[in-house]
């Protein structure tokens, strides 16, 4: 009998340690999104940066695999967000222009957000048994059924709006779950928002857990702490691009502090991290810089959509490698959930595709083969390395990303056939859609159809 009592007892030990032999560890991989707000493509070290300094990002880069085509669904806060987490285009449920968007009578505040037929991916892994957090920025709607306690995540700490004050006694609207925190009980914000990471991997690192620790730095209004500030003016041309080179320091060291913990804690190499910007640089408003790009947030340029993009997930996936072909945000969630040893649901369509078959070198084409971009104020769409842009004048201008990344050339007139396909391509997309819930300011409008006409000289805005 008691032999028989030990083997019971040591097959299923000796089950779990074949597996961890044999490289078969069944342990959940952690999930963490990092994201940043209206950061520059060109405004960190591992993206080129020499007067930005980012050393955990830069190592965060190391570790694993940067994209240098790494795309977000669109170029302003909101709608980007509604498509990374849902994985699907926000076109799909009419989620197209950004919040809060011109007051409309046709359209109430219950209406105005992320809407509830959509599942995220917090859902999904709450359902494979994680459970999940988001800090920071929300911005996906205002009224409580859109906030993140009812779409999916078990713990928020953060702000439903898309940016505030960021200095203690001045922060405000910042919520623990659904109940107001006193703004002069916090730090500056982006450590808060660090801190609070560290908290919550702290108390759950004996179960998986998801994290989306979504920053409002580099955001305007341009506050940065003092002491960085110092050590920053004088640097740079401009006071604002000193505050953004300030703000962005803070981001990185709060991406360190959460890095730190999850090594302290043994947790590094079963936490696959990915970070990215949730569009491109809003200059001039606040400092960025998106060279070589042309164009910034709010156009569909490479400057509003191309964005800096990180996947780590050291001992599984290769470290240290720059992968070419297009991804997009959109491919977190069928990424996440699949590491997590999820499925899709099958009752409606997905357009983000599981990438980490694409990264071990399972399969070698590219993941999308196209990939589109539309808002009020322009549209695009990319097959391979031909782009297809229409500006707000519903112009129409032809690039070829392979070796015009600044979109300085037009080739419309030069490949016509080329032109009427991408043309079709995206005007049949567009078709498939229904219209945005709500509307946006024509204010918003005119400033981003400026933004076409811009392009980067030595770090400046030209026209």
């Amino acid at each position: 009998m008691k032999s028989a009592r030990l083997l019971l007892v040591l097959i299923p030990i000796l089950f779990i340690n074949c597996q961890n032999w044999l490289g078969q560890d069944t342990t959940p991989p952690n999930l963490i999104i990092l994201f940043s707000d209206d950061a520059g493509y060109a405004d960190f070290g591992f993206q080129g940066s020499t007067d930005i300094r980012t050393p955990h990002l830069d190592a965060l880069a190391r570790s694993g695999i940067r994209f240098t085509n790494g795309y977000v669904t669109a170029s302003v806060c909101s709608p980007s967000r509604a498509g990374m987490l849902t994985g699907r285009y926000q076109q799909r449920f009419g989620h197209e222009l950004n919040l809060p968007g011109k007051p409309d009578p046709a359209v109430p505040e219950a209406l105005r957000g992320l809407p509830l037929s959509e599942r995220t991916i917090a859902d999904l892994l709450r359902e494979e048994g994680y459970v999940t957090g988001l800090i920071g920025k929300w911005h996906l709607g205002l009224a409580d059924h859109f906030h993140p306690l009812n779409r999916g995540f078990d713990e928020f700490f953060g702000l439903r709006a898309g940016s505030g004050p960021y200095w203690p006694g001045r922060v405000d609207r910042i919520e623990n779950g659904m109940k107001p925190v006193p703004a002069d009980s916090l730090e500056y914000l982006t450590d808060e928002f660090g801190n609070r990471a560290v908290d919550f991997i702290a108390r759950h690192r004996k179960e998986p857990f998801f994290l989306f620790l979504s920053f409002t730095a580099p955001h305007t209004p341009m506050q940065a702490k003092e002491e960085y500030l110092a050590e920053e003016l004088g640097r740079f041309q401009t006071d604002v691009r000193a505050k953004n080179a300030a703000m962005t320091r803070s981001v990185d060291d709060n991406i360190g502090k959460v890095v730190a913990t999850l090594e302290a804690f043994g947790l590094r190499e079963n936490t696959i991290i990915v970070f990215a910007n949730d569009n491109g640089g809003a200059m001039p408003y606040n400092g960025s810089l998106n060279s070589p790009l042309r164009g910034a947030k709010g156009t569909a340029l490479e400057g509003g959509n191309r964005v800096p993009y990180i996947i780590s997930w050291p001992g599984t996936i290769p470290e240290g490698i720059v992968f070419s072909n297009p991804v997009s945000t959109l491919d977190i969630l069928p990424t996440f959930l699949a590491a997590a040893g999820g499925t899709l649901p099958s009752d409606r369509t997905y357009d983000g595709v599981d990438l980490l078959p694409f990264l071990n070198g399972e399969r070698t084409e590219a993941p999308h083969d196209t990939l589109f971009w539309k808002m009020e104020w322009g549209a695009a769409v990319r097959a391979g390395d031909w782009k297809l842009v229409r500006t707000p004048n519903a112009e129409h201008w032809l690039f070829n990303l392979a070796n015009d990344i600044s979109e300085t050339t037009d080739l419309a007139l030069e490949y016509p056939e080329k032109m009427a396909n991408l043309r079709a391509s995206l005007e049949s997309w567009e078709s498939a859609h229904p219209a945005p819930i709500w509307v946006i300011d024509q204010a918003w409008h005119a400033r981003t159809s400026e933004r076409y006409d811009q392009s980067i000289v030595d770090g400046f805005i030209r026209r």
